[in-house]
């Protein structure tokens, strides 16, 4: 593994030489650090009280099963650590190192590179093959997910009661239970965080890191890599395989990273990249084990009972590989050759003739569909086609929701039709705000706002259909983008929908691959796919993107005066971000629970929740104004977590204890500094005081 480290002070954004730039640059870093507090602080205070919670368990018959034969994490009684093994504290301790190296490593750079992060680049990559930016993402990525996998852990063992995906949130024995999840995600986070710790290592010795080979990791970083693995495995089995384990699907999203950013470059920074590859290899890894489950299955009759209520999930993940597989084949079908760009070389190169390209992009399409479908044919004992129908076509709801989405696109479509026209006469209306510009934000925020029209009915009364519509869309989504990215001469040719394509991207969207419509149905959808026991967490994504991020942009560019520093973003589109997200997550809160009578402490826990939402609230405005990775990824997962944290800890627990953690990371790095000073203060004392003493045993007498 080779780690290189591209100082993105040489970017356009970071000219030095005055004062003002360099105050301008010092103002950026700050920003920059304190907005990796947040996801640090939420991390510490989520893991902290899951073991917690771990420790607190009455006896193990009292424990019930959720996903994979896994213990449940739900249990009575007040935190306590007296049940808590050495495994679990060295786990929780883990977590904590994790949290804290991005933020830290973070301010050492900034103080290095003036004001602006260096980009930790590993396995063979390169700066140059990620996305421009002053932040590389590097606190996102090693902790997003375990926090969404921790906090998932948390809400499948709360249950749903009451909510659409009640459903999903216990599943039949698999391989990968949530505690599976959990760990492994830890696991992934926690490599990358050494990849920065060890590279800032190199630095320190003077050393460059673009030339340090980590077969070659420094040896303390390498001894904690050793023994985190080895305390991961047992924390989800015998510590030999289990140790296993961890290390190979760590290793596997470190090449998938690599090879992303390589065959992708400028399309992610490594923050967005390390989250989406994360989530690749657990789908993976997920179906991997089923599919063994599977063939190691005595009662075929039994297993069919037990996914019959799955399927869903099972088309989820075999969908996620196929497509995985598709992307691969159709750059093998189509192209003659790689392509060079810089001094990175990416995937997509010059294609064949347009009859072949047709054709064989036709069948590798085919041959990826059929084979996703045996998967769950084969998995869930049962026919993917007939499940298909009766989930579409099997009672009246499930024909009404398809209709509405019908009737809704039809109605897209004619707005698009007339776009010219209607942005002309809008546009024409809105004083101080540049045409270009705000047709722009019009376009790329009524997309946000069928997010919300599509989804919101489809989960609270379809739910099984809205988790399947999802996966359709995101195979539908891969599909057009590689037939634009590739030019494939299939409807209309790629050109076609790269002229369309093109009208709703930003900067954003610099490299072969456009991102920005991704992210937008991932950050609605994935939530929902992960179900939970909160519909204002299932829906995370819609209520943060479809309504808070349009209210946030709206209001700023009409409104807008005062700006956070560093940053384009206005306090006053924050606010509206913030009561437009409260208000949002009431109404579906109160929709959600229509129809459903909870006993007395659901009603007071729900009251408490009403409470944390304003807050929450509050933390989402700040990351959303702060965080410079792309808001439609970051945005839905954060609030998918901190929703059910919130809701499980109470805010009287949860409020206090994120201020405190988060200000304790925030003041740390000049703590560390003043102690440093002292530390070398005392040793310069020191070694005057042995000088001094030595002269003075030198000394003739008179």
């Amino acid at each position: 593994m080779i780690i290189n480290i591209k100082n993105s002070s040489t970017n356009s954004n970071s000219v030095s030489g005055s004062g003002t730039d360099s105050k301008h640059r010092k103002g950026r870093g700050m920003r920059l650090y304190y907005e990796a507090c947040i996801p640090a602080a939420l991390f510490i205070v989520t893991a902290v009280y899951h073991h917690a919670s771990i420790a607190r368990r009455p006896t193990a018959q009292h424990t019930d099963k959720t996903r994979g034969g896994s213990e449940s994490t739900a249990a009575a009684g007040n935190p306590s650590w007296t049940g808590a093994t050495t495994t679990e504290i060295l786990t929780c301790i883990l977590c904590v190192l994790m949290a804290v190296v991005p933020p830290l490593f973070l301010r050492m750079e900034r103080r290095n590179s003036g004001g602006i992060m260096a980009a930790v680049t590993p396995l063979h990559t390169t700066g140059a093959m990620y996305r421009r930016s002053a932040d590389d993402g590097i606190a996102w990525g090693a902790l997003l997910v375990p926090l969404v996998a921790t906090a998932a852990e948390l809400a499948h063992a709360a249950g749903g009661a009451g909510t659409p995906a009640a459903a999903s949130n216990t599943y039949p024995p698999g391989v990968l239970g949530w505690v599976e999840v959990r760990v492994l995600s830890i696991a992934m986070g926690l490599r990358l965080t050494l990849t920065a710790l060890d590279a800032r290592m190199m630095l320190g010795n003077g050393k460059h890191a673009g030339t340090a080979v980590c077969g070659g990791m420094r040896m303390p970083v390498l001894a904690l890599w050793v023994g985190s693995v080895f305390v991961l495995g047992s924390s989800v089995g015998a510590p030999v395989w289990g140790s296993g384990a961890v290390f190979g699907v760590a290793e596997m999203q470190q090449s998938a990273l690599a090879y992303v950013v390589r065959a992708l470059p400028r399309s992610f920074t490594l923050g967005e990249a390390s989250v989406i590859t994360q989530g690749v290899v657990l789908a993976t890894v997920d179906l991997a084990g089923k599919i063994v489950s599977r063939a190691t299955a005595v009662d075929t009759a039994a297993h069919r009972r037990l996914w019959e209520p799955h399927v869903e999930t099972l088309f989820l993940e075999a969908g996620v590989v196929g497509l995985v597989l598709l992307a691969r084949l159709l750059v093998v079908a189509v192209a003659t050759k790689a392509g060079t760009n810089g001094s990175s070389t990416h995937m997509l190169g010059k294609r064949r003739g347009e009859g072949v390209a047709a054709v064989r992009a036709v069948a590798a399409a085919c041959f990826c569909g059929a084979l996703s479908l045996a998967t769950v044919a084969y998995v869930s004992c049962a026919n993917p086609m007939s499940w298909i129908a009766a989930t579409v076509f099997g009672s009246a709801t499930s024909v009404a929701v398809c209709g509405y989405w019908l009737a809704l696109l039809g109605c897209c479509g004619l707005v698009l039709y007339r776009a010219t026209d209607i942005e002309g006469k809008i546009s024409s209306q809105v004083a101080g705000v540049p045409q270009s510009k705000f047709v722009l934000h019009l376009k790329r925020k009524s997309y946000h706002i069928l997010a919300v029209l599509m989804f919101v009915p489809g989960y609270l009364v379809a739910y099984r259909l809205q988790h399947f519509a999802s996966t359709v869309a995101l195979a539908a989504f891969v599909a057009a983008e590689a037939v634009r990215a590739l030019d494939i001469p299939l409807w209309g040719g790629g050109r076609a929908i790269d002229r369309f394509v093109r009208r709703f991207t930003d900067y954003r969207d610099a490299g072969p691959v456009v991102t920005s419509h991704f992210y937008l149905l991932l950050g609605c959808a994935v939530p929902v796919w992960l179900g939970g026991s909160s519909a204002v967490a299932c829906l995370a994504g819609v209520l943060a993107l479809g309504l808070a991020d349009t209210a946030a942009s709206l209001v700023g560019m009409w409104v807008g005066r005062v700006r956070w520093p560093g940053t384009a973003k206005t306090i006053e589109g924050t606010a509206g971000f913030v009561v437009c997200l409260a208000v949002a997550a009431a109404l579906v809160d109160a929709l959600a629970s229509s129809g459903y009578s909870p006993s007395d402490s659901e009603r007071g826990a729900a009251r408490a929740a009403a409470g944390s939402i304003v807050f929450l609230c509050a933390v989402l405005g700040v990351v959303e104004a702060l965080t410079e990775q792309n808001d439609n990824l970051v945005l839905p997962l954060c609030m998918y977590a901190a929703v059910h944290v919130c809701a499980q800890m109470r805010l009287v627990a949860f409020g206090p204890a994120f201020l405190a953690v988060a200000a304790a990371l925030a003041i740390m790095p000049r703590l560390l500094c003043v102690a440093a000073a002292t530390a070398a203060a005392a040793g310069a004392s020191a070694s005057h005081a042995e000088v001094r003493h030595r002269r003075a045993k030198q000394m003739p007498l008179v």
